[in-house]
């Protein structure tokens, strides 16, 4: 419990930078996203890198089932590229009522239903960064204050 109260503070101390799904998909997938990543500086200490267990869950699931990795196999790359690039866990986010905010944002952008409380928990832990490259994620995120930063195509 020390351990996790010591993490929140360390990312209150620097700026948090919250990574979508795709990101963790092409870390996994193309190296010259990796080299990317390293390039702009992800990996500087300067960053607090962060994603969300439903992020992690749905790259698993994108790697599993659109580019037939096993579920071993998966497990093993997704922690590398955690472990690689610092990139921590946020803790789980309770939904409340006020997800009807991003709800009702998304619909103008035909935002994905799964991507709501993605977007919620980014929110709702005020990671106010979120690296990303799906348009209607990043319309809703601009309306909730949440910076943006376009993460290119790599295949």
């Amino acid at each position: 419990m020390v351990l996790k109260d010591s993490v929140s503070v360390i990312g209150d101390l620097f700026t948090k930078y919250g990574l979508d799904a795709n990101v963790l998909v092409d870390l996994v997938l193309y190296p010259k996203a990796k080299d990317y990543f390293q390039k702009r500086g992800y990996s500087f200490p300067d960053k607090f890198l962060c994603t969300l267990h439903q992020c992690i869950g749905e790259a698993k699931g994108v790697l599993i089932n659109r580019y037939d990795y096993s579920e071993e196999r998966v497990n093993t790359e997704i922690d590398r590229i955690l472990e690689e690039f610092m990139i921590e866990k946020s803790p789980a986010v309770v939904v409340e009522d006020d997800i009807v905010i991003v709800e009702e944002i998304g619909q103008k952008y035909d935002l994905n239903e799964e991507d709501v409380p993605i977007i919620y928990g980014f929110w709702k832990l005020k990671i106010n960064i979120v690296v990303v490259r799906d348009h209607a994620f990043e319309n809703t995120c601009k309306e909730l204050n949440i910076n943006i930063i376009r993460w290119p195509s790599f295949n």
